[in-house]
């Protein structure tokens, strides 16, 4: 499962994916040899993978046949967190929910194209989508220069390229090998430790889950609640019996009402800094095991590292970057030509 999310992750299409599980005969859960895309997409975005579930997904309109059709918003839907044991880390299936985001943007974008471009999400280059424009904001598009029977590849800017320069008039147009070289360098600079940038990824870690280690765990709060929901009950019961409604039951009655609020509160807060934590430190795992494999430096360009390690890439100038790597790392990147 998480060679799947791994693999999309890295810039495999579903089509590729399905194909790499036939080749080294993984089975279905069925058992069936053929994968589908549709199957792959489905596993994705299935957020069971993580340990969570919708309720109520489907719902019965036939009780005699026991028929059922997909909820379009005709009963309730409910979303219940840490239901079960995660079989992916929920930073992984997010990272993956953004990429699967990212695609579907490139792609619907083919409305506002020429006929002749490609506007579709392309897994052969790494850059597709990571490459930005510091401009406008819009993605780079590799494409081939012909001058004097000599053939060029260049990165440029999409809105360039389609506007002109009516909306985008500072863009640098740039060779596809310097800014190969520059990439990988990034990379180089991160294994060699130049500059000490783990170092500060890992300060900011332990900074971000120090501040959580004081914190309720979120299911703590569950049973506070609780408790003042019991005590909310009572109150109403004892009011009742007595058959009067009176200044202290309001007052009483609305102090519980509001530390209920506040406990929601409290726990909402508890788990978005829980998943801030599990995050950063997910993502120096990541990064961890990445450095540990790597013993030397990494000579060519390698796409699977680059759609695995950047998160995107900032162009500023022709001769500057800023990359983000998915670990959180920024690092500013000199272009050298040859």
């Amino acid at each position: 499962m998480r060679l799947i999310f791994r693999h999309y992750l890295e810039g495999y299409s579903a089509k590729m994916i399905s194909q790499y599980l036939e080749e080294n005969g993984i089975k279905t859960a069925t058992g069936q040899n053929k994968w589908y895309d549709s199957v792959i997409f489905k596993m994705l975005r299935n957020e069971k993978y993580m340990g969570d579930a919708l309720l109520q997904k489907t719902y019965t309109v036939d009780f005699m046949t026991k028929k059922k059709v997909i909820n379009k918003g005709i009963v309730p839907q409910y979303y219940v967190e840490d239901d079960h044991e995660p079989i992916i880390p929920k930073e992984l299936f997010y990272r993956v929910q953004e990429e699967l985001a990212r695609r579907a943007s490139i792609n619907k974008s083919a409305v506002t194209r020429k006929k002749n471009q490609k506007s579709k999400f392309s897994s052969e280059y790494a850059l597709t989508g990571l490459l930005l424009c510091g401009d406008c904001g819009q993605e780079y598009r590799r494409v081939t220069w012909s001058r004097n029977g000599k053939k060029k590849i260049v990165w440029r800017c999409s809105n360039r390229l389609t506007n002109g320069n009516k909306n985008c008039k500072k863009s640098e147009t740039l060779e596809e090998g310097a800014l190969n070289r520059a990439v990988m360098e990034s990379i180089n600079r991160i294994t060699r430790g130049d500059g000490d940038f783990v170092g500060a990824f890992r300060q900011n870690v332990i900074r971000v889950i120090g501040s959580y280690g004081g914190e309720q765990e979120p299911d703590e709060y569950d049973e506070k609640i609780k408790e003042k929901e019991e005590e909310m009950v009572a109150l109403i019961a004892e009011n009742a019996r007595v058959g009067s409604y009176t200044d202290e039951f309001d007052e009483r009655y609305r102090r519980i009402a509001e530390e209920i609020t506040t406990l929601k509160e409290e726990q909402i807060e508890a788990r978005r800094k829980k998943k801030l934590a599990d995050s950063y430190e997910q993502r120096l795992k990541d990064m961890d095991s990445f450095l540990e494999k790597q013993t030397c430096q990494i000579p060519e360009f390698d796409n699977d590292l680059v759609r695995r390690l950047i998160a995107s890439i900032k162009v500023v100038s022709a001769e500057k970057l800023i990359i983000q790597f998915q670990s959180g790392i920024v690092m500013e990147q000199e272009i050298r030509y040859e």
